[in-house]
């Protein structure tokens, strides 16, 4: 016999040891692996959808933060809040609405509205009695279906401003940030 045919029977006896000592995986080893794939991916999974609407609404928030900040500058320059958005988008129009103005012709907001998938803000419970408070409402775009809260409707955000203090004609004003999320 030759070398070389005794070196290629020696590397078929050692190949034949190597894959005859091998094993596969179990049933049961595999099943284990699926449940706790399974397990995992449940508990991850909706945690993940809600991070995603939650970052959805922090856009709203973000926006409606900025514009109560105008409000707020607004009412500092007139004594009373707003009654519309674009009292405070466009700072002084050239018009001479005083009420538009603030003492030096100033602008209340830095920049628009900044929440593309959301309707410009409307402005809600306003107390023409006293300055006490008011609140900003916006909604989400109906071409947005993906902005939609876990029953379905478009998630709807709200910024109060103000105090949380009622006067004796009007009754008290939400403070704070919301959004229906999870309604």
């Amino acid at each position: 016999m030759s070398a070389k045919t005794r070196q290629s029977l020696l590397r078929a006896k050692l190949a034949r040891q190597i894959l005859s000592g091998a094993k596969g995986f179990t049933l049961i080893e595999l099943l284990v692996v699926i449940v706790i794939v399974g397990v995992l991916s449940a508990v991850a999974i909706p945690q993940f959808l809600n991070q995603v609407r939650r970052s959805r609404t922090a856009e709203a928030q973000a926006a409606l933060t900025a514009v109560g900040r105008g409000s707020e500058a607004y009412r500092l320059d007139t004594t009373q809040y707003p009654d519309n958005y674009t009292r405070i988008e466009y700072g002084c129009p050239s018009s001479t609405d005083v009420d538009s103005c603030g003492a030096n012709g100033d602008k209340f907001m830095n920049d628009p509205w900044s929440a593309p998938n959301y309707d410009d803000p409307v402005a809600s419970d306003i107390n023409s009695v006293a300055p006490q408070g008011m609140r900003w409402d916006t909604t989400a775009n109906a071409a947005k279906t993906q902005f939609i809260n876990s029953s379905g409707n478009p998630i709807q955000c709200t910024i109060g401003l103000g105090s949380r203090e009622s006067v004796v004609v009007t009754e008290a004003t939400f403070v704070g940030k919301s959004c229906n999320v999870f309604d």
